[in-house]
């Protein structure tokens, strides 16, 4: 994951009125040209080019779609009194207010002293309002979300004129385990507040309301793993997502991609072949089954290829690039097998072993072992599918 050094707006002791006047200039031009003056902080920058000037209308949702939206939210949601407790008296000394949004930008919570709040619904900062880049221009929490780490956005640095007086800073809440963005968190007032202080708590409060989520998820699976008994011989047990909590000769990773058709019975898992699974309370437990059953490989190639691997009435998926679905075309077409020169002097536009070799293990992690070596060959019965 990639590391950004947070950058506040402004230094601790840097007079906020004049340096809104030095940004006042670089955000006209912008406006009249639309084209970015040298001195704007590239995290702005960034936020300019991938926003247009001309948003619509800010037009919130109402009562009954943001208790839905809470409701899907609910992750999110049980995080809310953490956030609050490290941040509402912060947002109300500092005169400003505690806003957090969902993982599409969508305003869901909004506290913090009142004089600020009906500031803030003048512009359409309010529950329900949907405040992504593409929403109403270069603004924190659209911004944060965007670029996926803490940062201020001051002032004139906005798109929006009406958003001038305010400085907003903002963190992304990403959970661990997915990458996925959760939401967002906000502190928002008149730029006359702005400190870089007011950065690195808001940073700090959302990488432990990260870490909340993953230490919670880590007690879910150890849980999972002592309230099923271990059964002998190979097996894996996940929970309904596919985290793995517990694993017994195989070799894998913390995830398992599961497939939205896996039901009790055989199954086949790119990631470990053949299996039979079995439903428990909280996830599945997959029992090493027998590769050579039942199971068989159905090759498409139009209108994009795609490897089908039935087992036992299961089918599933899995699209391939068209470099990897030229290999596996000839290696059922060649069922006894072929080695990388044979293979090279076959594919269109390869040239050495070595690349042949590189894409083999590509295609292998993606087959789970389906693909054996000297020479390459599939490990069950393939056909073309039309």
């Amino acid at each position: 994951m990639a590391v950004h050094r947070l950058e506040a707006a402004l230094a601790a002791f840097e007079d906020p009125a004049a340096k809104a006047r030095s940004l006042m200039p670089l955000h006209r031009a912008w406006a009249n040209t639309e084209i970015i003056p040298a001195p704007v902080r590239p995290v702005v920058a960034r936020s300019w080019q991938r926003q247009s000037l001309k948003n619509p209308a800010i037009r919130p949702l109402g009562t009954e779609d943001i208790v839905d939206r809470r409701e899907r939210a609910a992750v999110l949601s049980g995080l809310v009194p953490l956030l609050e407790d490290r941040l509402l008296q912060l947002a109300a000394d500092a005169g400003n207010e505690l806003v957090i949004s969902d993982d599409e930008g969508y305003v869901l919570w909004v506290a913090g002293p009142s004089p600020i709040r009906r500031r803030s619904e003048d512009i359409g900062f309010v529950a329900g309002a949907r405040w992504r880049e593409t929403d109403v221009g270069t603004n924190g929490l659209g911004a944060a979300m965007a670029e996926r780490t803490a940062l201020q956005i001051f002032g004139p640095e906005h798109a929006r004129e009406e958003q001038h007086t305010w400085v907003c800073t903002s963190a992304p809440i990403i959970e661990e385990r997915t990458g996925q963005v959760l939401g967002a968190i906000t502190l928002s007032g008149s730029y006359r507040t702005a400190h870089p202080h007011t950065l690195a708590l808001v940073s700090a409060t959302a990488r432990e309301a990260a870490g909340l989520l993953s230490a919670r998820h880590d007690r879910e699976l150890h849980l999972l793993a002592a309230s099923v008994p271990s059964p002998a011989g190979r097996h894996v047990l996940v929970d309904a997502q596919g985290w793995v909590a517990h694993s017994t000769g195989f070799g894998v990773g913390t995830r398992l991609r599961l497939p939205g058709t896996l039901s009790p019975g055989g199954a086949w898992l790119p990631e470990l072949g053949a299996v039979v699974a079995e439903e428990v309370p909280g996830g599945w437990l997959l029992h090493g089954g027998n590769r050579e059953s039942d199971a068989r490989l159905e090759l498409a190639l139009a209108p994009v290829p795609v490897a089908v691997v039935v087992q036992d009435g299961q089918r599933t998926e899995i699209r391939l690039s068209e470099r990897h679905g030229q290999i596996l075309a000839l290696l059922v077409a060649n069922p006894a097998g072929l080695d990388a020169h044979g293979l090279m002097e076959q594919l269109p536009g390869i040239t050495t072993t070595v690349t042949v070799r590189a894409e083999l293990s590509r295609l292998r992690a993606r087959l789970g072992g389906l693909i054996e070596s000297r020479p390459y060959r599939l490990g069950l019965p393939a056909t073309f599918r039309p």
